[in-house]
């Protein structure tokens, strides 16, 4: 009975070992950071877990200075910086992540539901580290923010539990042994009848020695195992204070020029919309997701075409324009051109050679590599009613509408644009631009112009413009879609 008392103290004070001197996370988390990582579990080793997550989230305690986010990154520091975990960009639909974690995330809406989440599903040397993450968007004013958050650090003693494990198997022997031991004196005991007396005497006076040498080396290894926690305890606190340091040392290191360098690596791994000023025909699909026309104001021109009748074809448009293109209100007639502004700088990469045409916008210049030019529409006469809101066009009435074209390569052959939204390019030269990863349809939209004195005119450098009448004006488009 005692020996099971032994036995099940012995096995106590492992599982409290275990459990006490288990190191937690590391945090030297600044509680005005915007951006904060939670690890689950607190305590982590081999012994005690067997997966580990590690969360960015925002600090709900520290205002966020983002009004829309694009992309929330994780980072683990190496001997040559810091390594990507795993990031999400809102333009993509899965997480990237490096190793073998899984990751889930939210970019979209609030900065309270944005997250990012990685997932070890077996613990081992990728688990423990030091991390950071940040999150890069932009703000009411559209300027690019970047917001972080403390770094932490995973350790794992693993080298003090095996210690403690062992310590505690030694002693279970010396208990085993033990009860050996008592075992053959009883038997002993048992076989000698002619001194039963005597030798019970002598044998209790052995196990009470024996007894008592046994409880003495039982206090002896509590004692060492209190001066081991005691020792690990200061480890604890000596860690505590490095990381401090560590963080306070980051913390410095956070500059402009950090930043730009962070912005510059998003940029390269993208592509984007070509550097310049200029607008794109919008297409049913709406205007490309792309940074480069985030925040732009509404454009469109609405021309009042000819509205009396005409002998020649009436306004009309292919299936790849809104459905609101063509319109009659009473017994006047419209068509409606929207427009998708390039509404700040966010690519440096000059536009590729090839054959097409865009929007040009009055109050800027052409992109280099482009040569400006116009087609006038001349609209109804009688109450003209035309309206619009844009900078591709001098007036509403009458309109000067501006365009950027060039014929500098072949249209055969691909050209590189983002493929992640459909598009349109006006054609030039007779055949529709190749774009890689797209496959292209032709369109159009017909304009009935003014019949009496027709001043219809063009100049410079415009699209492929034909004319099924005297006064009818057919933009010939490109439509792109993604293969």
């Amino acid at each position: 009975m005692f020996m099971h008392q032994l036995n099940l103290l012995a096995s106590l004070l492992v599982l409290v070992l275990q459990k006490g001197l288990t190191l937690p996370v590391q945090d030297v988390s600044d509680p005005s950071m915007p951006l904060q990582l939670i690890v689950t579990l607190a305590l982590v080793n081999r012994y005690t877990a067997k997966t580990m997550r590690l969360r960015c989230e925002h600090n709900p305690s520290v205002p966020s200075k983002l009004d829309e986010i694009f992309i929330i990154r994780i980072f683990k520091q190496s001997t040559s910086g810091w390594d990507l975990v795993a990031g999400q960009q809102k333009l993509l639909t899965s997480p990237k992540v490096t190793g073998s974690v899984t990751a889930s995330a939210n970019v979209g809406g609030d900065i309270s539901e944005v997250f990012l989440q990685v997932l070890w599903d077996t613990l081992g040397p990728d688990c423990f580290g030091v991390f950071k993450c940040n999150v890069m968007g932009f703000d009411s004013n559209g300027d690019t923010v970047t917001e972080r958050s403390s770094i932490i650090q995973v350790q794992e003693f693993k080298n003090v539990i095996h210690y403690l494990i062992g310590l505690t198997k030694d002693t279970q022997e010396k208990m085993t042994e033990m009860e050996d031991f008592t075992d053959t004196e009883i038997a002993r005991l048992n076989s000698g009848l002619d001194s039963l007396e005597s030798r019970i005497t002598q044998q209790d006076r052995s196990t009470d020695s024996q007894i008592s040498q046994m409880e003495k080396e039982i206090k002896d290894n509590k004692v060492s195992l209190a001066a081991a926690g005691a020792e690990i305890s200061g480890i604890k606190d000596d860690l505590q204070d490095n990381e401090i340091l560590v963080g306070g040392i980051e913390s410095n290191q956070v500059s402009t020029e950090h930043r730009v360098a962070q912005l510059e690596s998003l940029r390269a791994n993208s592509i984007y919309w070509p550097v310049g000023f200029y607008a794109l025909l919008k297409p049913k699909t709406g205007c490309p997701v792309d940074l480069a026309f985030h925040g732009g104001k509404r454009s469109y021109l609405k021309p009042h075409t000819q509205s009396q009748s005409s002998s020649d074809p009436a306004d009309s448009h292919s299936s790849a324009f809104p459905r609101n293109t063509k319109s009659i209100v009473g017994s006047n007639k419209f068509v409606t051109l929207e427009f998708c502004e390039v509404f700040r700088q966010f690519n440096t990469k000059s536009w590729p050679k090839g054959s097409f045409c865009v929007n040009k916008l009055i109050s800027k210049s052409c992109p280099s590599e482009f040569t400006d030019g116009y087609v006038d529409f001349d609209t109804e006469d009688s109450n003209d009613a035309s309206e619009g809101k844009h900078d591709v066009a001098n007036s509403n009435r009458d309109p000067y509408v501006y365009f950027c074209c060039q014929t500098s390569a072949s249209a055969s052959t691909p050209i590189q644009l983002p493929t992640h939204s459909p598009f349109f390019l006006y054609r030039k030269g007779g055949v529709c631009q190749a774009v890689q990863g797209m496959s292209v349809s032709e369109e159009y939209v017909q304009i009935n112009t003014e019949d009496s004195s027709n001043d219809d005119s063009f100049s410079g450098s415009y699209p492929d413009v034909t004319r099924p009448g005297s006064s009818v004006i057919k933009l010939n488009m490109c439509y792109y879609t993604k293969l």
